[in-house]
């Protein structure tokens, strides 16, 4: 199956409606958790998959613009911008990140959720080492 093909976004979409439908169908205490989770990830799947299905019979009926698409994306220049975008978006959601906790501290939260989101905020940054000791051995 190809990344965008319409079976996959098909078989998205089914399991999406299976989600959504036993997290409807969901009874109990114990069950309201997972019944919730269910209806949000089925929703989701179900967005992702009809927009994709959308797109897809979008491009099939417009060949011509797939194809400029597809120029445009592997654009060095539009790589480049699309790169120095969520470079941008990461320093300044972890600037933002960086008040979060004391703004949980300041609000009287339970610590864990304090702790989760320190947590988050150094898994980000070892994300970021990761892949700037890996870029500074291939480059």
């Amino acid at each position: 199956m190809k990344k965008g093909s319409a079976v996959r976004n098909a078989i998205v979409l089914a399991t999406g409606i299976l989600l959504l439908g036993a997290g409807l169908l969901g009874v109990g205490d114990m069950a309201r958790n997972v019944s919730g989770l269910c209806i949000g990830i089925g929703s989701g799947l179900i967005g992702m998959s009809i927009a994709n299905l959308i797109m897809i019979r979008y491009y099939a009926k417009r060949p011509a613009i797939k194809r400029q698409q597809e120029i445009e994306a592997g654009d060095e220049r539009s790589v480049s911008i699309n790169n120095l975008s969520k470079a941008k978006a990461f320093d300044i959601t972890v600037k933002i990140m960086m008040l979060i906790p004391f703004l949980l501290i300041l609000a009287d939260s339970p610590l864990w959720i304090t702790l989760a989101v320190v947590a988050f905020y150094l898994f980000s940054y070892s994300i970021r080492y990761y892949y700037l000791v890996k870029y500074s051995k291939v480059m």
